[in-house]
C-alpha cells in the first residue's frame, strides 16, 4: 500500500450487505450442505474457540494468509460482520476501495480463501460473541499485514441493520 504524500488522510466508507453465497464467492464460500474444501500448503488445521468483540466503526487494519483457507462457524446464532476485500489487491498499492462488508444472521458458516484480505468476523448486537476458528496452525508466518494509519487511510464503516 502507499502512503499519501504530505500526510493528507483519504477517507473510505464500507456498506454492509445481508451476506449471501453469490455476493461472497470472489471471497471464500458460504458453507451450505455441499461440501466445501479447505486448502493448505503446509501444517496442520487447527481449530478453537475464538471469542470476538463488537464491530469497529473505523477498520485499523486488514490482513490475508497466504498459505490456508480459514473457516468460522458461528455459535449460539449471534449476527457477525464480515470485512474482506479482494485476494488479488496487491499489499503495495492496496485499494482500500474494494473492501466489502457483508453481516451474516448467526447461522451462516463461511470460509475466506487463501489470500482474501479480511479482519476476524465481529459482533453485531452484542459485546461478544463466539465462533470456531479452524486455520493452520503456522498462520503468523504467511500473514501479511496492512495498518491504515500508517498510510494515512481512514476506512469508516456503516451498517443499516434496519435494511438487511
Amino acid at each position: 500500500m502507499t502512503t499519501q504524500p504530505g500526510g493528507t488522510v483519504r477517507h473510505f466508507t464500507v456498506h454492509a450487505t445481508r451476506l449471501t453465497a453469490e455476493a461472497f464467492e470472489p471471497y471464500g464460500r458460504v458453507i451450505s450442505t455441499a461440501r466445501a474444501d479447505l486448502t493448505r500448503k503446509d501444517g496442520d488445521f487447527t481449530a478453537r474457540l475464538h471469542v470476538s468483540h463488537r464491530v469497529p466503526a473505523v477498520i485499523e487494519n486488514i490482513n490475508r494468509h497466504m498459505d490456508h483457507s480459514q473457516l468460522f462457524i458461528p455459535l449460539g446464532g449471534a449476527p457477525v460482520v464480515i470485512v474482506v476485500a479482494p485476494p488479488d489487491q496487491p499489499m503495495d498499492g492496496f485499494d482500500p476501495s474494494t473492501i466489502v462488508a457483508f453481516v451474516a444472521d448467526g447461522t451462516q458458516a463461511f470460509t475466506f480463501d487463501a489470500g482474501t484480505w479480511h479482519i476476524e468476523p465481529r459482533a453485531l448486537v452484542s459485546d461478544t460473541c463466539n465462533l470456531i476458528n479452524v486455520q493452520t496452525r503456522g498462520y503468523e508466518r504467511h500473514t501479511e499485514l496492512i495498518r491504515f494509519a500508517e498510510h494515512h487511510v481512514n476506512v469508516a464503516l456503516t451498517i443499516d441493520v434496519a435494511g438487511l
